[in-house]
């Protein structure tokens, strides 16, 4: 957060939710990685969201059932 304010960043990207309302404190805007997904998505950077997902998951990041469930549905993927 240190290099966001001092370059003059407009957004953080962060997953750890006490650093999360940190930056939203020091008045940063602030998205986790699947808000990266989706952008990524809705801008066709990538086709699809679900195998991203997958091989997050495969490699130990916890999504809950109901925010993959979101993020199908906002993908239009479900």
């Amino acid at each position: 957060m240190l290099l966001a304010k001092e370059i003059g960043a407009d957004l953080v990207v962060m997953d750890d939710n006490a650093a999360k309302k940190t930056a939203k404190f020091m008045g940063f805007r602030v998205t986790g990685s699947l808000g990266v997904l989706l952008r990524a998505k809705r801008e066709g950077c990538i086709p699809m969201v679900k195998p991203i997902l997958s091989v997050m998951i495969a490699d130990g990041f916890f999504i809950d059932e109901k925010i993959i469930r979101y993020m199908l549905e906002e993908a239009q993927e479900s």
